[in-house]
């Protein structure tokens, strides 16, 4: 692929539908308040031809040059330019997180790509994406929100990269930072000595509380302007998330990578979230620290 992505900018795919505007909309909010360029991508597997534009040249492609119009229209000073790779959607969005800040999908239908199908664009992409992949579902919230951030945690060393953004997210906006916890009882509570229903409840919630507050307090320290509200809540994960995001300015979840999953499937509470959440929704890919092994504590996971 020949197609030219400014180093670090906010990349959203368009195609011409309701909801690819609305992710450009999020998009444009977004590039203006990280201060990064603006990159329109229409990838198409039919293309016979590439091309890329700048603001200074008219796209030959009508769904970029309506896209590179609105933002014109409403972000005038935001740099922005357009690209139509050949490649099929997803091996060029792959390719495109090598050197974009993020990527911006739309969510329904077709979304930010022809020719394929947007559930296994979104998985295929935020799996194997080398910078975080946001999906923007068709709400009232823009990228402008005051709402608070609200990250999933699971206390893995490997969740770090997810809780970093969700910090820097909320410290640039300026809101709170919810942090969510969402745990079950399952057998292997059994050896680990926290207590089965009808037990003690109580001590249960404290473990995984502390388990909250000790990932938390790298991150709050290195944030101290950012107000951290902590949620723990013995229910599924996904409904718990689903439940904070009403009202929230984004959603931050981890994924390891179907390479590392061990009897889930691929980011399931990221497609979960995908489909329920109320907000936008940004997948962040886990660093990886190791081998991939698996503690009691995995088990319940947030992504």
């Amino acid at each position: 692929m020949t197609t030219k992505i400014p180093e670090n900018s906010i990349v959203v795919g368009v195609d011409g539908s309701p909801q690819s505007w609305e992710a450009l909309r999020w998009a444009a909010d977004r590039a203006e308040l990280l201060e990064r360029p603006l990159h329109l991508v229409h990838a198409d597997a039919q293309l016979a031809e590439a091309f890329d534009v700048t603001t200074a040249h008219r796209a030959v492609d009508a769904v970029c040059h309506e896209a590179l119009d609105r933002v014109h229209d409403s972000h005038p000073d935001l740099p922005v330019t357009c690209s139509r790779p050949a490649d099929a959607p997803i091996p060029a969005l792959i390719e495109i997180s090598e050197t974009a800040g993020e990527i911006v999908l739309g969510t329904r239908g077709m979304g930010a790509v022809r020719g394929a199908v947007l559930g296994s664009v979104t998985t295929e992409v935020s799996a194997a994406a080398q910078c975080p992949v946001i999906v923007v579902r068709g709400t009232s919230v823009d990228g402008k929100s005051t709402g608070p951030v609200v990250v999933g945690v699971d206390g893995r060393p490997d969740g770090v990269a997810a809780l970093d953004f969700a910090f820097d997210d909320a410290a640039r906006r300026g809101v709170p930072l919810v942090a969510v916890l969402a745990w079950q009882l399952d057998r292997w509570d059994f050896a680990s000595g926290i207590p089965m229903p009808g037990g003690d409840m109580k001590t249960a919630h404290e473990h995984h509380r502390g388990r909250l507050e000790q990932v938390l307090a790298g991150p709050a320290a290195r944030h101290p302007e950012v107000e951290v509200r902590p949620v723990v809540e013995c229910a599924p994960t996904a409904g718990s998330l689903a439940q904070q995001s009403v009202g929230a300015s984004l959603l931050v979840v981890g994924t390891r990578g179907h390479r590392e999953l061990s009897g889930f499937v691929l980011g399931s509470v990221s497609q979960a979230m995908m489909r329920r959440s109320a907000c936008p929704v940004a997948v962040v890919a886990h660093t990886h620290t190791g081998a991939g092994a698996t503690s009691r504590d995995d088990r319940h996971a947030t992504a």
